[in-house]
């Protein structure tokens, strides 16, 4: 209940008193800044929840009256909090858990012990197995955090794309890059997939875990730059935004495609020891949802590259090419990807 009230309202006066006597209270924006962040950063979603909430009003009231000075603050502020709240499984991948038949988490030394063994050893895989949940229930609320968190950075973009510098906007891209790039690891990670559906109803992540927060952060990175090129704001420099678009799309485009091969490797190479080389298996119905989920995004890049200027698409013509080809013989989850792609 202070949770909801108390702070909730404690911090709304906060940001409501800066902004009302920001003329006189300006110079303090660093600290209120480090204030919403030190909650965004909290491990608990409803406390992160509520910085996120006091940030998007602080943003909304006294977005106007930022110099570019203080945008910077702010974006670097959104960059800090999006780094410090990246979502991690290290204690997965380490092999350091087992899990039950019963879907608990254990020890794998323990779990080796004799049915007879003392309560002390009950106690320790008891205690393990919380510390495993609590690992788990840690990096379900980052996920949380960061899904709410991309949102409010688009929230307070859309409020201010036509206030905010391109060095604003870059180092807006930045943060939404690294939250994607570290989504897609984890997403990739095929060892850690596999654990993660051994612990089944436990987790509650849907395989891959962190796919919507890639789809979402990677579509965002390229809403920041496709707009950057149409608004062309202060200090905006031509070169370095459509390379960043050109590698962006490029890397967007290779991940599909080697999500797509995924999964049909494995099956390929049992065909390929019965003879048959030449023979692709259908991609099964998870992998073909993944690459359905995935599909929105793939259709926004093609679309993206369809975009460039005509000198810009020949030049990078040799690093398009491949994957262009690549994807005509991909199998997709969805129709719309062969649409975009045959424009």
């Amino acid at each position: 209940a202070w949770l909801y009230e108390t702070c909730t309202l404690a911090l709304q006066l906060v940001v409501d008193l800066f902004v009302n006597f920001y003329n006189t209270v300006n110079p303090l924006l660093r600290k209120v800044l480090s204030l919403l962040v030190s909650f965004i950063k909290r491990p608990h979603q409803s406390l992160a929840g509520i910085g996120i909430a006091a940030f998007v009003r602080l943003m909304s009231n006294a977005g106007d009256l930022f110099s570019e000075e203080k945008w910077l603050e702010v974006v670097s502020s959104l960059k800090e909090a999006a780094n410090a709240t990246l979502p991690d499984f290290p204690f997965i991948v380490s092999g350091d858990v087992m899990v039950g038949s019963n879907g608990h988490a254990l020890n794998s030394q323990s779990n080796e012990a004799s049915a007879g063994s003392d309560t002390s050893h009950g106690d320790s895989e008891s205690s393990r197995a919380q510390r495993v949940y609590d690992l788990l229930s840690d990096a379900k609320c980052r996920a949380a955090v960061q899904l709410l968190l991309i949102q409010a950075v688009m929230e307070i973009y859309n409020m201010y794309r036509t206030h905010l510098s391109a060095k604003s906007i870059i180092i807006l891209y930045e943060a939404m890059h690294d939250v994607a790039s570290h989504a897609h690891r984890i997403n990739n990670n095929t060892i850690l997939r596999s654990k993660l559906q051994e612990f089944g109803p436990m987790t509650q992540l849907q395989d891959p875990p962190l796919l919507r927060l890639e789809n979402e952060s990677y579509q965002f990175c390229l809403t920041f730059l496709q707009n950057l090129i149409l608004d062309r704001p202060p200090r905006y420099e031509e070169a370095e935004v459509e390379s960043h678009l050109v590698d962006l799309c490029q890397e967007v485009l290779l991940f599909y495609i080697e999500s797509a091969h995924s999964g049909q490797a494995s099956q390929a190479s049992e065909a390929s020891a019965n003879g048959q080389t030449q023979w692709l298996i259908p991609l099964g119905s998870g992998k073909r949802r993944e690459l359905a989920a995935r599909a929105p995004l793939i259709v926004a890049t093609l679309q993206a590259i369809c975009c460039l200027g005509e000198t810009l698409f020949e030049k990078n013509l040799p690093q398009f090419f491949p994957l262009i080809s690549n994807l005509v013989s991909t199998e997709h989850g969805s129709t719309e990807v062969q649409v975009a792609l045959s424009d």
